[in-house]
């Protein structure tokens, strides 16, 4: 499936639900018992929704070198998110006016971040790929650089930088990986067979 679709999918849900979210709100053409189940309904989707867009984001070549990477900065940026929109949606539900009723909005998306966080947990979809002349860094976002980009290499204390032309870095916490040895042994002959041995730099 197309991984636009599915954050396009996404979307429309979460803007679909602050539609109904204010006719509700401020007119009378939905009624409590009626918005009880257009809530659940939409909700359900736009959980389901964001899975997919996890999932169809995370898809690479089959023959690609994988490694599993997922790292304490991906889960403390899902946790400020979380606590975020369940702050604001206490807020609005405890304020005694009208916009409690949007404190759903923000329930919902503190809530799919934990299911989404857990659905990447268990798919493995927080990775770094080497395929072909492409790096690929799935965690919050996706990151890619191609080896004719990159201008240097360097790795120090844990951390390996892939500085770009354009001033561009993407760093990886290579001492978080599971698969350090073989990652590093794959990122060698990565290195290798993009002839990019002159652009590392010593420790």
């Amino acid at each position: 499936m197309n991984s636009l679709f599915s954050i396009l999918l996404k979307n429309i849900i979460l803007l679909s639900l602050i539609v109904i979210s204010l006719v509700f709100v401020f007119t009378q053409y939905i009624g409590y018992k009626e918005v009880r189940y257009i809530f659940l309904g939409t909700g359900i989707l736009y959980v389901l929704a964001s899975c997919l867009e996890a999932y169809t984001l995370s898809q690479i070549k089959k023959d690609s070198k994988k490694f599993i990477y997922f790292t304490d900065g991906f889960i403390a940026k899902r946790i400020i998110k979380i606590i975020s929109f369940t702050c604001i949606g206490v807020l609005m539900y405890i304020s005694g006016s009208i916009i409690k009723y949007m404190a759903f909005i923000c329930f919902l998306i503190a809530f799919t971040e934990i299911v989404v966080t857990v659905w990447r947990k268990l798919k493995n979809l927080c990775f770094v790929a080497l395929e072909d002349d492409i790096l690929i860094i799935s965690t919050n976002k996706i990151d890619t650089t191609s080896a004719k980009e990159i201008q240097k290499i360097e790795t120090r204390h844990g951390l390996t930088y892939f500085v770009n032309y354009n001033k561009k870095t993407i760093t990886l916490r290579t001492d978080m990986m599971n698969e350090n040895a073989e990652f590093k042994l794959a990122l060698e002959n990565w290195i290798d067979s993009n002839g990019l041995r002159d652009k590392v730099v010593a420790e």
